[in-house]
């Protein structure tokens, strides 16, 4: 049996994250990249948000340059990868097995089944976050919320013994490819994971938690009703994170008209849960004025009408 198969899940994530940067598949060693962080606490919510300038992920729109530190595999064959006929741009899509095998050789994907379906587990190379995986389902079907989505990432949350807390990002709310199922995780600690409970009402942004036995029908309950009141243009952001024993699920309603910040461009699970990524270099001069205010004004901006 591999090694793999005999140590717990979290312990072969975390180790094969590891081993991908040591490969050189991540666009920057985590052990040895310099990342700038500053925090902003809000005192009305309690919240200490934080803010990292990471301008090294700018490399990840750089065709050549992947190719040349063999990231992307520079011989892939064009006509063998699949095309979801509803992207304008007609990108290959990233999230799918046979395109990974011929785009991204080095990557060393983890299968995984999750709430009855295969999935897969690969290291994103523009990583945001330490350990930071895409967990991708084997099937290309829609990123779209559904009562199993919320299942697997809860299975996945305590399969790692609540190690790993697990996003999804809707469309129009921060998904790259809306038209293949997939999460983030990540073993950081999302900011709001330290809000008191009582002080959703203060918090930037739409937010409700939910906790106890019956937070998975509490919740998808919610969700649902939230999606249902507009099908075209409501979206959510959901965040499940804590103990094993004591699990929280945070839900963020969206709407897709409402997408993006100023300094900040679209905004997805990461920075609804209190933590923004700053990369590109017309974002450094928010990464270096980053306050409690800056981080309200951009979630206020994303915050649907009505909630």
């Amino acid at each position: 049996m591999p090694a793999s198969q005999t140590k717990p899940l979290a312990d072969t994530l975390i180790d094969t994250w590891a081993q991908q940067g040591r490969d050189g598949f991540l666009l920057s060693d985590p052990q040895t990249v310099a990342i700038e962080t500053a925090h902003a606490l809000d005192e009305s919510c309690g919240v200490n948000f934080r803010f990292r300038w990471m301008p090294h992920r700018e490399v990840r729109g750089d065709v050549k340059e992947l190719e040349r530190r063999g990231i992307l595999n520079a011989q892939r064959d064009e006509s063998k990868l699949f095309r979801d006929p509803r992207d304008p741009h007609q990108r290959h899509c990233f999230l799918c097995e046979a395109n990974i095998r011929e785009c991204h050789p080095m990557e060393r994907l983890v299968p995984l089944e999750l709430a009855g379906r295969a999935y897969f587990a690969g290291a994103n190379f523009a990583w945001i976050e330490h350990d930071h995986y895409t967990v991708m389902s084997a099937e290309h079907t829609d990123q779209a919320y559904s009562q199993h989505a919320l299942e697997a990432m809860a299975g996945l949350h305590a399969r790692t013994d609540g190690r790993f807390r697990v996003l999804f990002n809707g469309p129009g709310a921060g998904a790259s490819i809306p038209w293949h199922l997939h999460y983030q995780i990540t073993t950081t600690p999302m900011p709001i994971e330290e809000m008191t409970v009582g002080q959703e009402s203060a918090y930037p942004t739409a937010v409700q938690r939910f906790v106890g036995p019956e937070r998975l029908a509490a919740a998808h309950a919610v969700i649902d009703a939230w999606l249902s009141r507009d099908r075209d243009n409501h979206s959510m952001n959901v965040l499940i994170a804590g103990p094993a024993d004591d699990t929280t699920i945070f839900f963020f309603a969206r709407d897709q008209r409402r997408a993006k910040a100023t300094n900040k461009g679209l905004v997805g699970g990461f920075e609804v849960a209190g933590d923004f990524v700053l990369s590109a270099p017309s974002e450094e001069a928010a990464f270096r004025s980053a306050t409690p205010a800056l981080a309200r004004d951009i979630l206020n901006q994303v915050r649907p009408d009505g909630v």
